[in-house]
């Protein structure tokens, strides 16, 4: 059986050298003399010679790309092999996984090289599944002519305690900072007040360094940012970081200089400090608007509003109203009565009563929306922040959200976020961490850990409960930072929601500490509790909640033994020696000789034994310490003996209980 090569040659009406090329490719050897092909060869080179001519043809048509595409993906549109895509993007100098995304640049770039011609097509996006990044595209790239005003959304960013949320209770005449634990903002809070009739649309974000992430995403969905410094205080690290992050994202920064009804308020030393960070005030000739406040006696406020306009109006923020609805999640909790709510900002589109949604790794569908003073209303237009009921499970802050047709569509889209979550997702548990390092303090101090096993570390097992999901990512970031070389943070399960027997359970075996935020524990978990010798401690402030996780780390570093040297005292005669006991006289040649420390017999370089010094005494007297240049009478313990010529090194040893800091592990 088989085919005559000849005529598999005019059959696919390829050339001598054409057919001798695909004949290799797919690995057939053709003896001398041999004119015909086994079957299964001539279905493999037919096959070839197919996907040649398909692949030429597809050179031919224009190929359409969403404005990110992953690498899969893009292999799909194009009819190649992953591992073709994956060839070139390493010749270009990208290293990508299959998984990973493209931006249309990049992969047009690929195409080109390999023939192919592409355009942009930004709308397929939508039938994906939405990152924050490939919404940054849609919205950008969205159509200015069907685009219409909407309100400026404006993020307040700056230090602990500078005044942020006192000055936006001014601002909205509500008081909920005499409500806030320490007055400190324990999550993003959205609202929007009215200025000469037109919303602004505001989110609050915290200042402590535990929320940096936080900050972060508050600068990623505004149009403008304030950033806060108090007029007392200046600059402060927690600024640093909030400038870093609005610049990033290239947000306008307007400055309000809070507090300036404080005695040692002085605007002009923070204004020379912003100039040093490239936030040249306007007055200084600058481009950096800064608006001197007081929230106490309610002065400046008109101006910092009006400065807002001005720079919105600047640039003029837009967005297309009559499509599905495009939102972030700004935070999450559970709520017993009515299940799941949702705080989300509309980007663009309205989100009506009864939308299908997909949020992140969720689904659901728009029971409730209830604006930021309560209200229900029966939709939601671009800039508003809303809460959401109706979503099937707690989503993460930071998720988009998407309205779709049909509620399967949702599901469908839910479950891809799931998988690709799952495959991705980092763990909770210690990192592989390297070996420690000695540990050296400066001068003639020498410390020396406490010997412990080799490459054994120390886990402190945690459970986390916190009240909403953003509260939760912010304790979860913070603690897992805390990583030494030698004890890590283990969280065995983090949720919202109270503590429960369930959480005793997990906590249980493993003598896992439970620490919950702004939670409350259930009667029944409590004696659960009680009954097994599980801690749990609840927390009000976040940052009181990581000095309680870093002062328990801390307790399971071994110990290190801190040698102060003291003095060296020069062997000039033994008068008594009996086993275990010995009385010498010698000159204390430089530091001191003193009572009650520690020796070393020192024979040249040769370390002969140890002891204590137990009496002293200078011209016959009971001295505590006797100084350079003077004789001394030592009584000692310790085994070995001294002979005239030696050298008795006088130090102190003290046991200090270790820091985290100098061996920390960064955690991805």
């Amino acid at each position: 059986m088989g085919i005559k090569i000849q005529d598999l040659q005019q059959e696919l009406k390829l050339s001598d050298s054409e057919l001798s090329r695909y004949m290799g490719l797919a690995g057939v050897r053709i003896d001398e003399g041999v004119k015909r092909l086994q079957d299964k060869d001539a279905y493999r080179i037919k096959g070839l010679v197919r996907d040649s001519r398909r692949r030429e043809a597809k050179k031919k048509e224009l190929v359409r790309l969403p404005s990110i595409v992953s690498v899969r993906d893009f292999a799909l549109k194009i009819e190649l092999p992953v591992t073709e895509i994956i060839k070139q993007l390493l010749k270009n100098g990208v290293a990508a996984t299959v998984n990973e995304d493209l931006d249309y640049e990049t992969a047009a770039i690929i195409a080109q090289d390999l023939g192919y011609q592409t355009e942009e097509n930004v709308t397929e996006l939508e039938q994906d599944v939405l990152t924050p990044e490939k919404l940054a595209e849609i919205l950008t790239k969205e159509d200015v002519e069907h685009q219409v005003s909407r309100p400026p959304v404006v993020t307040i960013m700056g230090h602990v305690d500078h005044g942020k949320t006192t000055l936006l209770d001014t601002i909205r005449e509500a008081n909920v900072a005499a409500g806030e634990a320490g007055g400190i903002t324990q999550k993003i809070t959205s609202y929007q007040a009215k200025k000469k009739g037109k919303l602004i649309t505001f989110i609050d974000t915290p200042g402590h360094e535990a929320f940096e992430f936080m900050r972060k995403r508050g600068a990623s969905l505004a149009d403008v940012a304030i950033l806060v410094v108090a007029a007392d205080d200046g600059i402060k690290e927690q600024t640093k970081e909030a400038i870093r992050h609005a610049k990033a994202v290239d947000v306008p920064i307007i400055v309000a200089i809070t507090k300036m009804d404080k005695p040692g308020a002085d605007a002009e030393k923070v204004k020379r400090q912003l100039s040093e960070l490239e936030l040249v005030p306007e007055e200084y000739g600058g481009k950096t608007p800064v608006v001197p406040v007081s929230a106490v006696k309610g002065t400046g406020l008109d101006d910092l509003l009006d400065t807002i306009l001005l720079v919105a109006e600047i640039n003029e923020p837009k967005a297309i109203t009559n499509r599905a609805a495009l939102a972030t999640v700004i935070e999450s909790r559970r709520d017993s009565s009515v299940g799941v709510l949702a705080v989300v900002l509309i980007h663009a589109g309205t989100l009506h009563l009864g939308d299908n949604l997909v949020v992140g790794k969720t689904a659901g569908k728009v029971r409730r929306i209830i604006s930021y003073d309560g209200r229900s209303l029966k939709e939601a237009l671009p800039s508003m922040p809303v809460t959401i009921v109706g979503i099937q499970d707690l989503p993460d802050a930071g998720d988009i959200l998407q309205a779709v047709e049909e509620q399967t569509e949702a599901r469908e889209k839910a479950a891809r976020v799931r998988t690709i979550k799952q495959i991705t997702r980092h763990p909770v548990s210690a990192p592989v961490v390297k070996k420690p390092v000695e540990l050296r303090s400066p001068g003639n101090r020498n410390e020396q850990p406490k010997e412990e096993p080799k490459d054994k570390i120390k886990k402190l097992n945690i459970v986390l409960k916190a009240d909403t999901q953003g509260s939760l990512e912010a304790i979860r970031q913070t603690v897992m930072a805390m990583g030494d070389v030698e004890v890590v943070p283990q969280i065995l399960s983090a949720g919202v929601g109270n503590i429960t027997e369930n959480d005793i359970m997990t906590a249980e075996p493993s003598k896992a500490i439970i620490l919950g935020f702004n939670v409350n524990t259930a009667s029944a978990a409590v004696r659960m509790a009680d009954n097994g010798g599980v801690t749990i401690k609840s927390f009000k402030i976040i940052y009181e909640l990581a000095e309680e996780v870093r002062q328990r780390l801390e307790d399971l570093l071994p110990p290190v033994i801190v040698r102060e040297d003291l003095g060296k005292v020069a062997v000039l005669k033994v008068f008594f020696s009996i086993r275990g006991r010995q009385i010498v006289g010698g000159r204390v040649v430089n530091g001191i000789a003193k009572k009650k420390e520690l020796v070393q017999i020192m024979r040249g370089d040769q370390l002969i034994a140890t002891g204590k010094i137990t009496e002293l005494q200078q011209n016959k007297n009971e001295a505590e310490t006797v100084k350079a240049g003077s004789e001394c009478g030592i009584t000692f313990e310790g085994n070995g003996k001294a002979k005239e010529g030696d050298s008795l090194m006088v130090y102190h040893e003290e046991v200090q209980k270790r820091k985290l800091g100098s061996n920390r592990v960064k955690v991805e």
